[in-house]
């Protein structure tokens, strides 16, 4: 692989682990992104990796790992569950390639750190899917932000927020994410068991839609060198607290009535059929090193409206959905709408061409075409891997929290990464407590 990813002359060579959904949807999403080009597919289902090969003009491989010694690659896009991201993201990386991963990061803060540490070792770009970060509302209120008009923020609720999800040609369609009325997957008819079950998924909603608003909320309480997004760093994390529940098996299944019978007895099938053990509802709070809070409303399944996520400052807040800013002006409490759609065509259109190109085709919101851009030189893209870090800590955090009844600290979060990481240089080496006594 090269030495340098890319430059502007030439396509950008993506290499696609996963032909699952995920892999086909971004395939899909690659063909309307200039400069992109799907050279491979990697999947232990070999047909499967050949159907969307082939569809796309590309090699087919039946592993990453034959993938990554075979073909002339720059970039790896990891389209597989979160148990597996590290493990594939690492290698790509020692490989050459930059990586760009699905959410979660990883379903644990020690893999997640492992893809970070190999980032920052190999000196290749690593990038986290979080749309939201790109929408309209986000861009919006993070301009707010870094412009003071929120005076200094000192809490985040992370809930629900615009966002989009992409139809397979590729076009964005909006949808809410971080909390939903109700939505699980598999039980209420989209994704496969493997959304709902712990071995593969690492985890439920916390770290499937959790991971979206987090991450936004983050990105939004980072303060901005010199008014400059992409050089936003995440605050650090100091505790967190937070509990987890699973709803959907009791919601399903009445009054002990046979699964097979009633209204619910498709949905109290699917339960049972797919091994489902997650949370599907989640609430938490974390504090920051720098005093500032965040509360996190998160669920698959609730019974009650969704909570908008917002900003607090001591001069004024922004709620996302709908997007509203308060301020206070003339001793007069002010709550203004906003025309994002004219606050987007401006942004778009002062980036000349290919700003202009990207509001008319709908690209502006694909976190792939920045991502596509950021490695063509065409502009620098957003910490993602550094707020998917982070966004671990609180993930971890809140399952850990939740399973000991109490708060836990940062510290105790990532004393357990050390452990992992020790182990595994233990078990990858031989060594044992014994070797060393």
């Amino acid at each position: 692989m090269d030495e340098e990813v890319t430059n502007d002359s030439e396509p950008v060579r993506v290499g696609i682990v996963g032909a699952g959904n995920r892999g086909q949807n971004h395939a899909n999403r690659y063909e309307r992104i200039p400069g992109a080009n799907v050279a491979a597919v990697a999947d232990v289902d070999e047909p499967k990796a050949r159907e969307l090969a082939e569809k796309h003009g590309a090699a087919s491989y039946a592993s990453h790992d034959a993938m990554l010694e075979s073909a002339d690659l720059d970039a790896v896009n990891v389209c597989v569950h979160a148990t597996l991201h590290a493990d594939i993201t690492v290698d790509a990386l020692d490989a050459g390639a930059a990586v760009f991963c699905e959410k979660p990061m990883a379903d644990s803060y020690a893999a997640a750190r492992r893809m970070a540490d190999a980032a920052e070792r190999t000196g290749n770009a690593l990038a986290v899917q979080n749309q939201l970060l790109y929408a309209k509302e986000t861009r919006a209120a993070k301009a707010l932000v870094d412009a003071g008009e929120l005076g200094e923020v000192y809490h985040g609720v992370a809930a629900r927020s615009p966002g989009f999800a992409f139809d397979a040609s590729g076009n964005p369609d909006v949808v809410q994410l971080g909390a939903r009325r109700r939505g699980t997957p598999y039980v209420d008819g989209y994704g496969s068991p493997a959304f709902v079950r712990e071995e593969t998924a690492g985890g439920g909603v916390v770290l499937d839609l959790g991971s979206y608003t987090v991450g936004q909320l983050l990105y939004l309480l980072s303060p901005s060198d010199e008014g400059s997004a992409t050089t936003a760093k995440p605050p650090a994390v100091e505790r967190v607290r937070g509990e987890t529940f699973q709803i959907a098996p009791e919601r399903f299944s009445e009054d002990g009535d046979d699964p097979e019978v009633g209204e619910n007895a498709g949905y109290a099938r699917r339960i049972a059929e797919s091994g489902y053990d997650v949370e599907d509802v989640a609430v938490a709070f974390v504090t920051f090193a720098d005093g500032s809070v965040l509360s996190i409303r998160t669920n698959w399944s609730r019974h009650l409206a969704g909570e908008s996520s917002a900003l607090a400052g001591t001069e004024g807040g922004v709620r996302l959905d709908p997007f509203e800013f308060f301020s206070t002006a003339g001793d007069v409490e002010m709550r203004a709408s906003a025309d994002l759609e004219e606050y987007l065509f401006r942004q778009q259109y002062l980036d000349g061409e290919r700003g202009r190109r990207a509001y008319d085709e709908g690209l502006w919101a694909d976190p792939l075409y920045h991502w596509v851009e950021s490695l063509r030189g065409h502009r620098e893209t957003l910490p993602t891997a550094e707020l998917g870090l982070e966004s671990m800590v609180i993930a971890e955090g809140i399952y850990r929290s939740a399973e000991l009844g109490r708060e836990v600290t940062r510290e105790e979060v990532v004393s357990a990464a050390d452990d992992a990481a020790r182990n595994a240089t233990d078990d990858a080496t031989g060594n044992t407590d014994d070797d060393a006594e």
